[in-house]
């Protein structure tokens, strides 16, 4: 199991922070080489809108074919009332040593992670977390309204770059299309213009204020004194 982490004070749960790390992922395992186009890559999601099935990550498969990284890109994402999966079980054995120990910093956790076998947990810092939905933006249309809950496969395929397929269920013989070109004035010249966008870096969100209170007031006498320091810091008088 691959598997990253981080702080709600380095990034969220949002559909850019779920690009970044799926092309995070691609480039650890040494999927996306230049000039190297790989045949088909499956990605398989949970079926929920806020953080997998949106405009952005989505998107991301029109991206990857259109940079030539992939002749094929394909989503899945589960219906409702899935059983378990093997990431579901990978998850699990995750946890295993967690469950047992006392873990109050981010090190200790990663520590702590990496101690069980066949696991590999990465902490991963903000400034991998890109803003995928501008970029996108520019280079593709938004979803048309109302698609993305009826279907849950789709893909794209590196014969037609810029249109997505997509069907209710494998066994459907009649997949919906839809073209996402958006710009017709970058059209001759779109990979070089693809290929070269100056990705921005999205805010580093840090914590919240009243939870930095809340940290302080509520939990910061629970916690070891070695610790306290680094999880529960005293904030700035300003915000106390």
């Amino acid at each position: 199991m691959n598997a990253y982490g981080y702080t709600e004070a380095a990034g969220g749960k949002v559909s850019n922070n779920v690009a970044s790390l799926i092309i995070k992922a691609l480039n650890d395992f040494g999927w996306l080489i230049e000039g190297c186009t790989g045949k088909q890559m499956f990605i398989v999601m949970d079926n929920c809108g806020g953080q997998n099935k949106n405009n952005n990550v989505l998107r991301l498969a029109l991206y990857l074919v259109e940079l030539k990284y992939f002749e094929w890109v394909e989503f899945a994402f589960f219906i409702c009332g899935h059983t378990k999966n093997d990431c579901d079980h990978l998850f699990n054995q995750l946890k295993l040593r967690w469950h047992k120990s006392n873990t109050y910093t981010m090190g200790q956790m990663v520590e702590c992670l990496n101690r069980q076998p066949n696991v590999n947990f990465v902490e991963v810092k903000s400034d991998i977390f890109m803003d995928y939905g501008t970029l996108l933006g520019t280079y593709y249309k938004q979803f048309p309204p109302a698609i993305f809950q009826k279907n849950h496969i789709f893909w794209v395929e590196s014969a037609n770059t810029t249109t997505m397929y997509m069907k209710r269920y494998s066994e459907d013989d009649d997949p919906f299309s839809y073209c996402f070109i958006i710009n017709n004035t970058i059209h001759n010249n779109r990979f070089s213009s693809l290929k070269d966008f100056e990705h921005q870096t999205l805010p580093h969100p840090g914590i919240k204020p009243i939870k930095q209170v809340e940290l302080y007031k509520k939990w910061r006498p629970f916690v070891h004194e070695p610790f306290k320091d680094e999880i529960c810091p005293r904030p700035p008088d300003e915000i106390l």
